[in-house]
């Protein structure tokens, strides 16, 4: 704590809890004194290391345990007690032969400390019994073992309700009367011994009756030194004398597997078969769903641009005018009803006349007379909408609001129209019309038109 002191530093108390650790370790890891100790197990019995044998250290040794025996010291009790004692570590350590090689291992190898504690504990601690006695051993006490077992087993069911059911019917059997006889003494006592004498032995001759278990024949020792080995024996014997029986059913059993593996052969070839038929099927199948998907694609693309083409003319008729509902026009054709006062006619408007209406009209008109008509939907001056309307058995596709005059050319190409022939009756059905080839055209396009309406 002074000034001159330095600060301790955060490594000291691991530092310290380390050695803590090495020096418990060490504690732990000591060991009691290998072989003699401190002592030479040569030096205590007084023999020399290279010219002694068993024999002369069991020798020594039995002159030693004399002398240093606790009863022959009784004044020196306590000091002849601890040189008996290392006297018979000695005699213990050098009489067998591991240990004494051990030992003198030792002696001569005393820096190789941890292969001699190796061979110490080895020496001093492996099983001194032989493996065939332990094993003989073992085998007596299980064979003890399942005798006790089955003997309980007999004797639990020889006083047995089941036990004594079956006795008594083996009685009923031996009776002249049944259970008549036996209830009426027909079995003396002596009789009855026998019948259970012969009964006990037939069950005894029944494998899964406990009485049969309880043999000497059926443990373990019988069974490992004289019914395996016979067993093992009739079995080698049955295969030498049925060899050829073998050969064949083991040939047999081959070629049945072979079949059957054939046979999965074939199924697994016939199922790939079905499996790849079914996968070309798909495959051709979403071939065509692809393309027909595609064509309904490209058909929706092609209305989709008609309709956006339609809607860009309609745009642009809207924006030159021309879908105004109420229009101008000159009549093509006229076709008187078969209802009197009413006629049909076919007016030609719009652009070089391409657009036509079917009207019914209950006035006269003349052939390339000027006409407005108002179409389906239309608002009309009286403020009415027009609509289209069966009229004397046709369909009028509009209104027709005024007439005009008669135009000297028609828009539609018709040749001019004579005034005479404007102001004449109209010809007959049959007579060709002053319009020549051309209006007989445009009356047929109007009767298809009516055929078709109608």
């Amino acid at each position: 704590g002074g000034p001159g002191s330095k600060a301790p530093t955060p490594m000291a108390p691991i530092r310290r809890a380390f050695s803590a650790a090495l020096l418990l370790l060490q504690a732990c890891t000591a060991h009691a004194a290998m072989y003699c100790g401190d002592d030479n197990c040569y030096e205590l019995l007084g023999v020399e290391r290279g010219e002694a044998d068993v024999a002369a250290f069991k020798k020594a040794y039995r002159k030693l345990s004399l002398q240093w025996h606790p009863d022959k010291n009784p004044e020196n009790k306590e000091e002849a007690t601890v040189k008996f004692q290392k006297i018979a570590t000695a005699y213990e350590v050098l009489s067998g032969t591991e240990m004494k090689d051990a030992y003198d291992y030792f002696l001569d190898h005393p820096e190789e400390t941890m292969y001699n504690k190796m061979r110490y504990y080895k020496a001093a601690y492996q099983p001194q019994t032989p493996l065939w006695a332990v094993l003989l051993g073992f085998a007596a006490v299980v064979t003890m073992g399942q005798m006790y077992h089955w003997n309980e087993r007999a004797k639990a069911f020889e006083i047995s309700p089941l036990f004594a059911k079956l006795l008594e019917d083996e009685y009923f059997r031996n009776c002249t009367r049944g259970r008549h006889g036996y209830q009426t003494g027909e079995l003396s006592a002596e009789r009855k011994a026998e019948i259970k004498v012969a009964f006990v032995q037939t069950l005894m001759e029944d494998a899964d009756c406990p009485l049969a278990q309880r043999q000497w024949s059926n443990t373990i020792v019988p069974f490992i030194f004289y019914k395996a080995p016979v067993g093992a024996v009739r079995w080698l014997h049955w295969r030498g004398t049925h060899h050829r029986e073998i050969a064949a059913e083991q040939a047999r059993v081959a070629e049945e597997q072979a079949g059957e593996e054939e046979e999965q052969r074939q199924e697994d070839e016939e199922r790939a078969r079905v499996e790849t038929e079914k996968e070309e099927k798909r495959s051709k199948n979403a071939a065509f769903l692809a393309d027909r998907q595609k064509k309904e694609d490209e058909k929706r693309q092609r209305w989709a641009e008609e309709a956006e083409r339609e809607a860009e003319e309609e745009a642009n008729k809207k924006a030159a005018g021309e879908d105004s509902l109420i229009v101008k026009g000159v009549v093509s054709s006229v076709d008187e009803l078969r209802k009197k006062g009413n006629f049909l006619i076919e007016v030609r408007y719009g652009a070089n006349n391409e657009e036509a209406i079917q009207i019914v009209s209950e006035k006269p008109v003349k052939l390339g007379q000027q006409a407005t008509v108002a179409l389906e939907g239309a608002k009309m001056p009286d403020g009415k909408v027009a609509k289209r309307s069966k009229v004397a058995g046709e369909w009028s596709e509009g209104v027709l609001l005024e007439l005009g005059v008669v135009s000297v050319a028609s828009d539609s190409g018709h040749p001019a129209v004579p005034a005479a022939a404007a102001a004449a009756p109209e010809p007959e059905e049959d007579m060709p019309t002053a319009g020549g080839d051309d209006e007989e055209d445009a009356a047929g396009k109007v009767k298809q038109r009516k055929k078709k309406k109608g």
